[in-house]
């Protein structure tokens, strides 16, 4: 716990947007660089993987609300990345497996190989996304700004809206049901939200061990 506080003493302030009390944690210390980078990034993964599980729980749900207001059709459900309740296998960590699978190995995944590599891409990619958000937050603060809801929309923008279409691993946002791009989105602004959440939750954790 020792090191996990250490992160954010010595001569690092937290600013604006990523308090809700605008103070700074710690006392000012000496440490140098490669411990810092270590300790943000292990504080960071913590952050991404936490709000990684808090999006996986969102999204079946939301799936559910979203299609009983906009109906996809069946064909629609069959698209990579509109139906993680009854076609996980067809979401975009599948393809991209199966895709690097066939480069490899040359054959592809089976439908079960293709579920099983859904949760360490999921949570992988989570803890690149929170070691990278951590950092940026405490580099520029308003990264954080409107509790993490523009970084959500930001992460989705650059993946689902963006690259994956570029790649050809899903369609892009027009050509997918209405129901998808919505319950898609709105996971995402809640994996934002944990973020933020856990960012500051972190932080304060931290802040309490070195006053104990």
């Amino acid at each position: 716990m020792q090191g996990f506080a250490a992160a954010y003493s010595g001569h690092r302030h937290w600013r604006g947007s990523e308090f809700s009390a605008g103070a700074t944690v710690g006392k000012p210390a000496r440490r140098n660089a490669s411990t810092t980078l270590a300790d943000t990034v292990i504080i960071g993964a913590a952050v991404g993987i936490a709000a990684s599980w808090v999006k996986a729980l969102s999204e079946p749900r939301l799936q559910g609300l979203f299609e009983r207001l906009v109906e996809p059709t069946a064909a629609e459900k069959e698209l990579v990345g509109a139906d993680i309740s009854g076609h996980p296998e067809r979401m975009p960590p599948a393809e991209v497996a199966d895709r690097l699978a066939r480069r490899v190995r040359g054959h592809g995944l089976s439908q079960q190989q293709r579920v099983s590599v859904l949760n360490p891409i999921h949570y992988t990619f989570g803890a690149a996304i929170g070691m990278a958000y951590v950092a940026a937050a405490q580099r520029w603060p308003a990264v954080a700004r409107d509790l993490g809801v523009p970084a959500g929309l930001t992460i989705y923008g650059s993946t689902h809206a963006s690259a994956l279409p570029i790649l050809r691993i899903q369609e892009p946002p027009w050509k997918l049901p209405a129901s998808a791009v919505l319950w898609e989105g709105t996971s995402h602004v809640v994996f934002g939200l944990a973020l933020e959440g856990f960012r500051r939750a972190f932080v304060s954790l931290a802040g309490a061990t070195l006053e104990s």
